[in-house]
């Protein structure tokens, strides 16, 4: 009994656990925009969610429904930080999600599912294939983890705008596809990012 008002105390107190409802406002075909200010981590973020429709999904399908991308830009103090986050299915939740700051039970920070994607960059040629590490939300979304102590990866997202400008068509799915990926669900899904940079190019506030 003790044990679980602890644990429900640390899920009441913790940032991480919770997100902010928002609606997203269309700013392009399937292009949707969201952007906010964290109110316990003073965080500045804009997200650019971009929407996959292709022949495999079904015309009238609803924007909740479609696999999407996203780009997010941060500003923390004079900080900025670039972040790329990935859906394989549909939902509702657009919601900036805080980073990990509250420490767990065990005294460490919180470590989400480490889940290991891979990409390539395609265009008018075929970058090599890239092998990293993300992390998966509580909300089921896919977040590519920038280097640092919980990260086995050396390039953050800023790295790989370069490829993306040049070869803006992103080829994204699993190295090993989870064991309770539902039948029929994608393992592998191609995003045209062409959008996404020209509303980023526009965005001072994604400069680095």
């Amino acid at each position: 009994m003790k044990s679980a008002v602890l644990l429900l105390g640390f899920c009441l107190a913790s940032p991480v656990l919770r997100s902010q409802a928002q609606q997203p406002e269309p700013v392009g075909d399937n292009l949707l925009r969201v952007e906010g200010t964290d109110r316990d981590s003073g965080i500045h973020y804009t997200r650019y969610i971009a929407l996959l429709r292709n022949a495999d999904i079904p015309a009238n399908a609803s924007a909740d429904s479609l696999p999407r991308f996203t780009l997010e830009c941060r500003e923390q103090g004079n900080k900025r930080t670039l972040h790329w986050l990935v859906r394989f299915d549909g939902s509702g939740d657009y919601a900036f999600q805080r980073p990990p700051v509250a420490l767990s039970p065990t005294g460490f920070p919180v470590q989400y599912p480490t889940v290991q994607l891979k990409m390539r960059f395609e265009g008018y040629m075929r970058s090599e294939e890239f092998k990293r590490q993300w992390e998966r939300f509580p909300t089921g979304e896919l977040h590519y983890r920038n280097p640092g102590v919980r990260s086995g990866n050396l390039d953050d997202a800023q790295h790989f705008m370069a490829w993306l400008t040049s070869l803006p068509n992103l080829r994204i799915g699993y190295v090993k596809p989870p064991e309770n990926l539902a039948p029929g669900a994608p393992k592998e899904l191609v995003f045209p990012l062409k959008p996404v940079l020209d509303a980023v190019k526009k965005a001072a506030f994604c400069q680095p």
